[in-house]
């Protein structure tokens, strides 16, 4: 059922409540089939997705399967062993020998390259003599998550519906034409895997099966050889470094000795009239008036420590499964299953931004480019809920977690694998779970987290000789925890898994589910303090840093003892490292006190967090991204990592350290508003906790930029016309970072209250949302009127206390556990 109002009609604005008709805000929408991947429109079940380009003559639906990996487990492993030269790289470091350090570290310290995610397959429809119609459009509608094309041909209209089903872990496909025996086509499965093959199985299913390859590099072999990495990859380089013959950057069967990934696809076409024929090629169906078609997938994949070509699951088994209690179902029944399933997630929160406008009724990709004129505040709002919904689609409980493309990608050799990259990618992927009342979707990440602390306990201990578990900067489905093959900085970051424990505390605060904590969150999130506590080392001075880390992906100039100016990357404490440890450690200690465990581990983690070095600000009023007050390279680099005790952490407030406070504004100031796409979504996040809602409007701005050039070309950062985000290329962590950063410029719950509208631009002045989460399992919604808060509900789901702050104003509320609260514009009780 859908959502009540939870106002009364007095307390919502006029133009509001004419706005009732909110689907219409949920629909992206254009008048042309996608000519480009970027322009294709995706659907996804959380396993399975599929990038819709809608064509007329010729339709095409790319296709992934999210465990579909190069590669298999343990192969990226090397023999690497911090603690037999650590001594030798600390001493550089106190010497201030930065570029020597990490020249070294680069050299012995370093890794693989990471495995590959792969694309599964093709589905292509075939519409004989279908070109130039009549009234086409292409949608996606997020209230349904159903997308659709609809054009008229010679007087007949022609439909095709597509949606992705969780509960029957199906996509499906409807296609109908208005009059009867209209509807003719061709449908056909292919995949640029060269070990795919086709097969016809009865008279209406076809058949794709295949292998993924079992070795996948996206580096060069000139780039593995200038730097003298060829050991690490014997399946190119014989032990002397020279090339195998026939060596090739990626390998299939017995070019890699059988290994790889297997995988499984079905397509079955059910006509209850006309003619469905068929071969190895394709399905045909002719003289139809509806038809459907059910595609069912599946890979080997058995666990990220089984090998998927020797110890696989049954992918053909699971395929044939699903497509067998599917294509049992009529479509409507698949239909209604898909639409309560989507529904129970999708609409536990709305978001308006404003009236509609004329310009807010074009199509999406036209709306984006003028959106810069301030005319259409809902596509903000839209954008917002494409969030949500690719966090539906994406990612659900037992499946794996978004990686850089969420699930769709078309590459055989993806940028940077399009793997899990944990420096503030994959992170940025869940800031919306908990604040979008999404926690069920934050379930895949949580236990990534958990896998990982089994591979990153064996390189703590095996690599580093220490306590608990590490991740670096990079993993995959195979959940790598040693550093990739890069330089020092950015690859050898022993942070990633800090990092992404503090996740498991951030759910904790959001659900209040004990029984997650004590079970799952504690222990490992005590594993990962382990590990921290073990890398400190003292900074000379009696204050701990950490041993060898960079600052994400930036250098700094630094002079040395000759007096001259050079350029490193690597150095003892960076700000970021510290920030991650006092968030990681100060979740333990609260969360050992309140399952009342450890007492001597939490007394070591409170000795420890008092010595830690502090935040610093530098010479130009900024936090200082390192110990020493230094310039970095790139003053407007994309990463502003320092910042991280701003956000998402809360240890820099506005109220709670005013100095600091300032210092993390200066530094975004220097930093500045341009980046990547993922950047400006952070710098969203970031202008919102500085409650300055106009700054952080313009990173929205900057945010939906068109990333299309005039010569037709997407490389610029911004947006995609189908709401991507572009790094460039096409990231998905823009998203998502940016629509967690259009919730907090309306709601935050990091600094111990709720606040309200705490950034709220001048381009917002009415509004109503619904359903946003707060820390303290809180559930509000609440309405503004000419930039002023107008009306609030509060639910309480775990009966906490709960403190309420709009501007100036502070109310302390005692609440009940299921009970809601409702307020006036004043803050005071009106039930």
């Amino acid at each position: 059922m859908r959502r009540r109002s939870f106002l009364r009609t007095a307390t919502l604005a006029p133009a509001l409540a004419r706005a009732a008709g909110a689907d219409s805000r949920l629909r992206l929408w254009y008048r042309e089939p996608a000519a480009d991947w970027n322009e294709a429109l995706p659907i996804g079940n959380g396993r399975l997705g599929a990038m819709i380009f809608g064509g007329i003559g010729r339709d095409h639906l790319q296709l992934n399967d999210n465990t579909l990996y190069s590669d298999e487990p343990g192969r990226r492993d090397l023999p690497l062993d911090v603690s037999r030269d650590f001594e030798r790289v600390i001493g550089m470091l106190r010497d201030r020998q930065y570029q020597e350090a990490g020249q070294y570290i680069t050299k012995y310290w370093g890794g693989r390259a990471q495995p590959c995610y792969q694309p599964l397959g093709d589905l292509h429809l075939d519409f004989e003599g279908h070109s130039a119609p009549a009234e086409y459009t292409r949608e996606l509608d997020l209230a349904s998550a159903i997308s659709a094309v609809s054009y008229n041909h010679k007087g007949v209209t022609f439909t095709r519906e597509y949606f992705a089903s969780f509960p029957d872990q199906v996509i499906v496909l409807r296609l109908s034409a208005s009059k009867p025996g209209a509807l003719n086509f061709r449908a056909a499965l292919s995949s640029v895997h060269p070990m795919a093959r086709t097969r016809l199985e009865g008279r209406d299913t076809l058949v794709l099966t295949g292998q993924a390859p079992g070795f996948a590099l996206r580096r060069t072999f000139e780039w593995v050889e200038q730097r003298g990495e060829q050991w690490k990859y014997p399946e190119i380089w014989d032990k002397n470094g020279k090339r195998r013959p026939k060596a090739r950057t990626v390998q299939y069967g017995d070019e890699i000795g059988g290994l790889g990934m297997f995988f499984d696809a079905r397509l079955r076409a059910i006509a209850a009239s006309g003619m469905i024929t068929a071969d190895a090629s394709g399905l045909q169906i002719r003289g139809a008036r509806e038809a459907l078609l059910v595609l069912s997938a599946a890979t080997s994949y058995n666990g990220f420590k089984k090998s998927p070509s020797r110890e696989g699951a049954g992918a053909a088994a699971r395929s044939l499964a699903h497509l067998a209690s599917a294509s049992a179902r009529s479509f409507t029944a698949l239909r209604d299953a898909h639409l309560a399933d989507y529904r129970r997630l999708f609409e536990r929160v709305s978001l308006s931004l404003g009236e509609t406008t004329g310009q807010s009724r074009l199509p999406t990709d036209e709306r984006i480019a003028s959106f810069s004129n301030d005319r259409d505040p809902d596509l903000a709002a839209l954008y917002f809920q494409f969030g949500r919904y690719l966090m539906i689609a994406g990612s659900r409980p037992g499946g794996q977690p978004l990686n850089l493309q969420g699930i769709w990608n078309p590459h055989v050799i993806p940028p940077w694998a399009s793997a899990y990259t944990t420096n503030i990618n994959t992170q940025m992927n869940y800031w919306l779970a908990g604040i979008g009342n999404l926690p069920e979707c934050h379930e895949p990440l949580l236990r990534m987290v958990r896998e990982l602390s089994v591979t990153g306990g064996g390189v703590a201990r095996n690599m580093y000789k220490r306590r608990g578990w590490v991740e670096h900067h990079n993993t995959t489905i195979w959940r790598d925890a040693q550093p990739v093959d890069n330089d020092a900085r950015p690859a050898f970051w022993p942070m990633g898994g800090a990092w992404l424990a503090t996740h498991l505390w951030q759910h904790y605060l959001f659900t209040l589910d004990r029984g997650f904590l004590d079970r799952h969150g504690y222990p490992l999130m005590k594993g990962a303090a382990e590990f921290c506590a073990d890398w400190l080392v003292d900074d000379g001075r009696g204050r701990l840093v950490t041993a060898a880390s960079n600052s994400p992906e930036i250098d700094f100039r630094y002079v040395d003892e000759s007096g001259g100016t050079r350029t490193a990357g690597v150095s003892m404490g960076p700000t970021m490292d510290l920030a991650i440890i006092r968030d990681l450690f100060a979740a333990c200690i609260r969360a050992s006190e309140l399952l009342d465990r450890d007492p001597e581990f939490r007394a070591e983690l409170k000795d420890k967090l008092a010595r830690l070095l502090p935040y610093r600000i530098g010479s130009r009023g900024n936090l200082q991204e390192w110990p020493e007050d230094v310039i970095e390279t790139d003053v407007h680099h994309r990463h502003i990592s320092h910042l991280f005790a701003l956000h998402p952490s809360n240890q820099i407030t506005r109220r709670g350290t005013p100095e600091l406070f300032e210092a993390a504004r200066r530094t975004l100031e220097l930093r500045g508003d341009e980046g990547t796409g993922w950047s400006r979504a952070w710098k969203i996040n970031f202008w919102a906790r500085m409650e300055d809602g106009n700054h952080a409007y313009k990173l929205v701005r900057n945010l939906l930029q068109p990333a299309k050039t005039a010569e037709l070309r997407y490389t610029r950062g911004g947006v995609m016309p189908n709401l991507f985000c572009s790094h460039p290329p096409f990231q998905i962590d823009g998203n998502f970072g940016g629509a967690a950063g259009i919730a907090e410029m309306l709601l935050q719950s990091h600094a111990g209250e709720i606040n309200l509208l705490p950034a709220l631009p001048d381009a917002w002045p009415s509004g109503e949302l619904r359903g946003l989460c707060a820390r303290g399992g809180f559930e509000l919604s609440l309405a503004w009127e000419r930039g002023r808060l107008s009306a609030l509900e509060i639910l309480s789901k775990a009966g906490q206390p709960c403190v309420l702050r709009y501007h100036d104003r502070v109310v302390r509320l005692s609440t009940q556990a299921g009970k809601s609260y409702r307020f006036a514009a004043s803050l005071e009780r009106i039930a």
